[in-house]
């Protein structure tokens, strides 16, 4: 009897434990991670490049925050006449407001116009990420693979 007894109190502890272990999932900052990106070639004229993140918050105060991303070109030849070519290479978001969840999916969709820099070649860049939740959390900055922007 008192053997019962014990091994349903080690169980109990042992589910205990492992309830716990669980409990803290997500963090007060936001994280994101790129679930999937429509394509790794966008095409001109009116292509475009669509990027889903998943975005995880304990909180779930990412809606009406702020999604940043930034192009990092990476062709070996400089950008031709950057006067009339050269894009700004950051741009910034206000992600809509959502009732509070603490993991949602977002896609960011970006137009080919903003991707394409060298008019006469293909460009080749990645961009870098974060998202910081309406309480001024920011999440770490993720990468994406390469893209190429086609003629």
């Amino acid at each position: 009897m008192r053997y019962n007894s014990l091994r349903i109190m080690i169980v109990a502890l042992l589910l205990l434990t492992l309830n716990a272990c669980h409990k803290d999932k997500f963090q007060t900052t936001p994280t994101i991670r790129v679930k999937d990106i429509n394509t790794t070639e966008v095409n001109a004229p009116d292509g475009l490049l669509k990027i889903t993140l998943e975005c995880t918050d304990k909180e779930g105060d990412e809606g009406q925050g702020e999604l940043t991303y930034i192009r990092v070109r990476t062709n070996s030849t400089p950008i031709p006449d950057p006067t009339n070519n050269d894009k700004a290479d950051t741009a910034r978001t206000t992600v809509p407001a959502f009732p509070k969840t603490d993991k949602v999916e977002m896609v960011l969709t970006i137009p080919y116009s903003f991707l394409d820099e060298d008019p006469g070649r293909n460009d080749t860049m990645f961009f870098k990420l974060t998202l910081r939740d309406s309480q001024n959390h920011q999440s770490d900055t993720i990468a994406t693979k390469s893209i190429v922007a086609k003629q």
